[in-house]
């Protein structure tokens, strides 16, 4: 399943456009690391919880999620922005709250690849990846299991560099999350990611 959600991608990029600075496999892998540790921990606080904040921090290094660069900063707040918009969904809310807090590596990648199994790759569902696993280290830090941050974020972005790196790289690269959430439409793009989300849940649930 996870071989088919790849070869769109590559297809698409066969008659793409010359890759524009900024759009190598290491600065795609480097910026998307940036932006999930990022968004984990815009989540994390939006908590309130000290003791979680604590120990995000202890894990993330601040230092190292920290975002300088002006159109990181972009990125990170259209993340924040359909964070919240999904965090509003009770049905996707109450469905991650039945999910085990320590899922085997072969699981996580399976329901990565329900997300793109129909081949159709856009942001809301590289974004509803990202807040899968958001939401898998909110509950690791709950069950006092803090030291699967990592864990998490290296399935995350192993999964991204293996099956949707060509597809970014033909938007050109993570600037493209900004035009596609730059529309009226980016909240109904939520709404659909936090729909695939669900559907991917239900399916983590029934394997």
């Amino acid at each position: 399943m996870a071989a088919a959600a790849a070869d769109p991608g590559r297809s698409r990029e066969a008659g793409a456009p010359p890759r524009k600075a900024g759009t190598s496999s290491d600065q795609i892998l480097q910026t998307g690391t940036v932006l999930l540790k990022g968004f984990i921990w815009d989540r994390v606080q939006s908590c309130g919880d000290s003791e979680r904040i604590q120990a995000t921090l202890a894990e993330l290094k601040e230092s190292e999620s920290r975002i300088c660069d002006p159109k990181t900063k972009q990125l990170s707040e259209c993340l924040r922005r359909i964070g919240d918009e999904l965090d509003g969904n009770m049905e996707l809310q109450s469905m991650i709250e039945q999910v085990q807090v320590y899922p085997p590596k072969e699981v996580f990648f399976r329901v990565a690849a329900e997300m793109f199994s129909d081949g159709t790759f856009n942001w809301g569902r590289v974004v509803a990846l990202f807040y899968f696993a958001c939401k898998l280290v909110l509950k690791a830090i709950c069950t006092k299991l803090p030291e699967l941050i990592k864990t998490i974020i290296s399935w995350t972005m192993e999964y991204i560099k293996n099956h949707v790196l060509t597809w970014i790289q033909a938007q050109g690269g993570w600037e493209g999350l900004l035009s596609y959430f730059g529309t009226p439409t980016w909240q109904t793009i939520a709404v659909f990611a936090a729909g695939v989300l669900t559907a991917s849940l239900t399916f983590w649930k029934m394997s």
